[in-house]
């Protein structure tokens, strides 16, 4: 039987995939097109994480340090940070985050079955079978490492945002300083293994262990670093042994148990484990493993399954708490191999000693205040930290030494409090060989300096601070020049009025802005929103929750002006200066923005601006501060220009409405266009980023802020954009839908992503660093706030796209031929595209419309207005011309004027398809045809006057109906502008000029022919009877008109009008020719 064991036992590692290149690309992705020798290369951008600010440490599980190695590290968002001092007591740190779909370096099994990396969900019901696949490890081909991303094509199985890196929770050290362990929080959390070698990779670990379902609460290395122990939450409900390989970091399960009991810390006593928390104190006794395991290298997957069958369950037993069975203990630490020190919230400080496996606990002495953490130094003093920042040293020599059993209550311990902050609670203490750190309530982390014995200070001088916000930081800014009141290149804010100047992430100095809370018990605490400093850093502008706006002078440190500008909170701030003059505009969920100027040193309110109908969330000058543009929840931006008057009093400002740009959804950030003044960049709610031209109105360019795969989407709620010298600018954004920093092209390509903050980011600002090359372009940094408290700096680095240089193998470019940046094709293409409304302005003549087709040129189409196609067709009927040829029989001849009354009266006749004139001059006559249909297209001045007709009926109507009262002002008001638009109405429609002259000699002319063509057709007539009458009367035949010939010789001239029979022929002639003339 063949055995499904490969034969190379290489192959069983997940990890063959990163070791192991089998092309020239570490991707496992297969190139969709080979690349062209003069494309530019798609690495041209890197986003890297030089420094944080800040710290989410809230526990001593999140903090630890490493005495011999001078360092000390903690946790920052979803990064872990190592801190090291030199002698000059200067801090440089390391960073160290694993994504999701890194591969460690060492294979490691879960112990239920499945590699380590979390491809798949696993359940606590193990089977057999899991435990053989095993054995094999992971997929190669499962995901790509880090280094793969910008290989794969469309960024497919990449860092996606629903696995982004989680918030890190606890770390430790090994005491030989090999190791540094981190643990994660959520579901399916991981506990990693990094070296702490300084060449070492900080972004793929040694061990990745993903054995825990809920989060890791504490990490614990034991003092022979041989063993790591890792403690999940409540729920989680797991206390794991780990042992870690000396050489490689590779981790196998040595032995585990339950323990659902809230634990607050973990600690090593020698060989046992001991777990301190809620009524709960437990020692775990670790056996050593009888067999030792000796594999070798290239064996090292098999180590899981051997663990996995060789665990042993994790032996515990409780400690009796007697009167301390209600307590919380809140820390432990080891001060001998079988002893160590307890301490509860109440400040109890007790002892645990296993000298004899009796496992005692005694209380020792009480602290006076609540101990929050407990450090023992390398001189054998122990160091508590507690309530109101107080700090008190202890040497452990003195409190052990006191009488078996203790006195009832025990002792006080009469030492010194010693403050080292200002904060009223020190949350965790640790120590070095020289220093002893502290973290306070303000998640500030201070050194001081750590005496000899002899002194009784014990604590010296603070030597070094790393500062930060204690609460959540809501906004950046970098809008300073250079020099300035702080020398500082940014500042940034927190919700409890603390403003901070930084330079290069160096304090520059603070303010606080004092902040008014309301009276009653259950009123919604104040909290600062916004904040915007003068270029100078001269004066601040600060906006809290109540709508009060306040301005401060940064040198002095007053407040020189404070004013309740709004009715709700403050949501944004801007600020335009000039020689002149100053301008502070804010704006407000009350949908009003304020305009406040500055004259003489002297504050005042300019405007007050109400065009927008919902919570306006933000404002912002132009670069030239001739326009003022707000946002607002009502879907709109409002673009207002400045305009000034002179007057005898001075010049007066004001800020008048331009336009009103309507956008599909809610405005989110904007940002202005380091290119072109008139340009402004908008992301909204429904995750676009759109590009508006304020002068016009018109979006220019716009696109979707998602992964390159288009994937899921997110919305970027706070936008820059930067320059980089060649090429189009990019965008740069950050969005609290997954806690990302993202750059993009114009083109809505992504360029580049990172995640770091745990926490919703809140602001994103652009730092220009200066180079440190001559003729090299600076690095720019991008910096990060988010409301967990931390800022992020961000190194930006934009390199030129690399060519090939094509002449070394082909010399096509000759020695004139200019240099790629030089070549116009290099260029963006010219383009000017007429608008909709700018081809309004463009009217075709009236002969183009008038021509007839021929052959060789296609007729016109005339657009017809719903007016026309709405209409009722004209009923066709026959024509009256036989009716009004008998009443001409009947009636004579009655005058010009009576036969045109009676062609006005007529029915149209039906169009003659063969002349297409008369049909369109016809159509023309129609009274249904008001006006022509080019002149009311939409936004001509037909249609303009068409709505304001409408529009009076309907205002015409409404004063008919209803039975309000009007003003005389406003009376006075709506006559006047009555008055103006009659006045401009007039003059618009002024009466031609014509030549009179002209029309006299036009009608002398036509009236000539006309009397001329009378007398032809009368002579004709009279001939023709003369004719008809002599054929007559040769024949003999009688005829009636010979009967009334005597009559009509006798009437003379009279005759002619006479209503005789033969008459009648002569009439109709004049019918029909007068009809003629008058249709022409």
């Amino acid at each position: 039987m063949s055995s499904l064991t490969p034969a190379n036992s290489r192959t069983m590692s997940p990890a063959i995939g990163a070791a192991i290149k089998l092309n020239p690309s570490p991707s496992p992705f297969l190139k969709s097109s080979p690349r062209s020798p003069v494309k530019a290369s798609r690495a041209e951008i890197s986003l890297a994480l030089r420094q944080v600010i800040g710290t989410t440490t809230n526990s001593a599980n999140a903090f630890d340090s490493l005495p011999s190695g001078r360092c000390f590290g903690y946790t920052a968002g979803a990064a872990a940070v190592i801190a090291s001092v030199d002698g000059a007591h200067k801090v440089s740190q390391r960073f160290y985050r694993a994504r999701p779909t890194t591969n460690p370096i060492n294979p490691s099994a879960s112990i239920y079955g499945g590699p380590s990396t979390p491809t798949q969900n696993e359940s606590r019901n193990r089977t057999a079978a899991s435990l053989r696949d095993a054995g094999f490890g992971g997929s190669p081909l499962a995901s790509p490492g880090g280094h793969d991303w910008a290989d794969s094509p469309g960024n497919r199985g990449a860092w996606t945002m629903k696995e982004k890196i989680k918030a890190a929770t606890c770390v430790s050290f090994s005491p030989d300083g090999k190791f540094f362990a981190v643990g994660e929080t959520g579901y399916k959390p991981r506990v990693l293994v990094f070296s702490a070698a300084p060449d070492a990779p900080s972004d793929t670990p040694l061990t990745s262990l993903a054995d825990h379902t809920f989060g890791v609460n504490c990490l614990a290395f034991s003092p022979d670093s041989r063993y790591l122990a890792s403690l999940g939450s409540a729920n989680d409900g797991f206390l794991y042994i780990w042992h870690i390989h000396p050489r490689t970091g590779a981790a196998t399960l040595h032995a585990s148990n339950k323990c659902v009991s809230h634990i607050n810390r973990m600690a090593w006593m020698g060989s046992k484990l001991i777990t301190v928390g809620v009524r709960h104190v437990k020692v775990w006794k670790i056996e050593d493993l009888n067999v030792t395991l000796r594999i070798s290298k290239a064996r090292q997957s098999e180590l899981s399954s051997l663990s996995s069958s060789m665990h042993k369950t994790l032996p515990g037993r409780n400690c009796i708490l007697d009167g301390l069975k209600d307590a919380t203990f809140t820390s432990v630490v080891a001060i001998a191999p079988n002893k160590a020190i307890v301490a509860s919230d109440k400040g109890d400080i007790c002892l645990i000693d296993d000298s004899e496996s009796e496992q005692r606990f005694l209380k020792l002495v009480q602290a006076g205040f609540a101990v929050s953490s407990l450090a023992v130094d390398v001189k054998g003093r122990l160091h508590i930290a507690g309530s109101q920042g107080g700090l008190k040293t202890l040497n452990i020599p003195d409190i052990t030494g006191i009488l078996t059993p203790p006195p009832s209550p025990p002792p006080r311990v009469e030492s010194p409090t010693i403050s080292v902050t200002e904060c009223d609670q020190i949350g965790v203490i640790a120590c070095l060989k020289d220093y002893v750190i502290t973290v306070d309530s303000q998640r500030a982390i201070r050194l001081s300096e750590l005496c000899p014995v002899d002194d009784d200070a014990v604590v010296g001088d603070v030597v070094h601070t790393l500062p930060a916000h204690g609460n959540a930081v809501l906004g950046v800014h970098a809008g300073l020049l250079q020099p300035n009141v702080f020398d500082a290149s940014y500042y940034t804010w927190a919700a409890d009025g603390t403003i901070i100047f930084w330079s290069q992430g160096t304090f520059k100095g603070s303010l606080q802005v004092p902040l008014e809370q309301s009276n009653d018990p259950d009123a919604v605490s104040n909290e600062l929103k916004t904040v915007r400093a003068s270029a100078e850093a001269n004066f601040l502008v600060a906006g809290d929750k109540f709508g009060v706006l306040k301005i401060i002078d940064c040198v002095t440190k007053i407040r020189t002006f404070e004013f309740k500008a709004h009715a709700s909170e403050i949501t944004s701030i801007a600020i335009h200066e000039e020689a002149e003059f100053t301008f502070v505009a804010c704006a407000s969920r009350d949908r009003t923005v304020q305009v406040f100027t500055r004259t003489r040193q002297a504050w005042d309110l300019l405007q007050t601006l109400d065009e927008h109908v919902g919570a306006v969330n933000g404002i912002s000058f132009s670069p030239n501060g001739r326009r003022l543009v707000s946002s607002s929840s009502d879907r709109s931006l409002v673009v207002r220009e400045l305009l000034s008057r002179e007057d005898e009093s001075g010049t007066t400002r004001a800020f008048i409405m331009l336009r009103a740009i309507m956008l599909k959804a809610t405005p989110v950030s904007s940002a202005w266009d380091v290119d072109q003044d008139d340009a402004l960049l908008v992301s909204t709610i429904d995750r676009q980023v759109h590009k508006f031209d304020i002068r016009t109105g018109q979006c220019l360019s716009n696109f979707r802020a998602c992964d390159t795969d288009g994937g899921d989407a997110v919305v970027l709620s706070s936008l820059v954009h930067i320059s980089r010298g060649w090429g189009l600018p990019l965008i740069a954004g950050v969005s609290s839908t997954d806690k990302s920093i993202r750059v993009y092209d114009e083109s809505g390509s992504l360029i580049a992503r990172d995640w770091g903050h745990t926490e919703g980011v809140s602001d994103i600002a652009l730092v220009q660093t200066p180079g440190t090359v001559s003729g090299e372009p600076s690095e720019k940094s991008l910096i990060t706030v988010a409301v967990d408290g931390t800022i992020f700096i961000w190194g930006l680095a934009l390199q030129a796209p690399s060519r090939h240089d094509l002449s070394k193998s082909v010399d096509l470019l000759g020695p004139s031929t200019p240099s790629n940046h030089d070549l116009l094709a290099n260029k963006p293409p010219l383009r000017r595209v007429f608008s909709q409304s700018e081809l309004a302005r463009f009217q075709r003549s009236s002969e183009d419309g008038d021509a007839t087709p021929t052959g060789n040129k296609s007729p016109m189409l005339r657009k017809k207005i719903s007016k026309f196609t709405l209409a009722q067709t004209p009923k066709l009927e026959p024509s009256p011309m036989p009716s009004i040829t008998r009443e001409g029989r009947i009636a004579g001849w009655q005058g010009q004027s009576s036969i045109r009354s009676r062609n006005k009266n007529r029915s149209p006749s039906p169009p003659s398809p063969r002349n297409p004139q008369m049909v369109k001059r016809r159509a023309s006559m129609d009274v249904r045809n008001r006006s022509k249909a080019p002149a009311n297209e939409f936004g001509s001045i037909g249609a303009s006057t068409e709505s304001l007709c409408r529009q009076l009926r309907a205002y015409r109507k409404r004063l008919a109906n209803t039975s309000d009262t009007m003003s005389s002002e406003l009376a006075k008001e709506v006559e006047r502008e009555l008055d103006a638009t009659t006045r401009a109405i007039g003059d618009r429609v002024k009466p031609k000029e014509f030549d009179g002259t002209a029309m006299l000699n036009m009608l002398d002319q036509y009236s000539e022919r006309f009397m001329n063509m009378l007398d032809e057709k009368i002579t004709a007539s009279v001939a023709q009877r003369v004719r008809e009458s002599s054929v007559g009367f040769s024949e003999g035949a009688a005829s009636p008109f010979l009967e009334q010939r005597p009559l009509r010789s006798r009437a003379g001239s009279a005759g002619l009008g006479s209503p005789t029979a033969d008459g009648s022929n002569g009439d109709t002639l004049i019918l029909e020719t007068t009809e003629k003339l008058t249709m022409e």
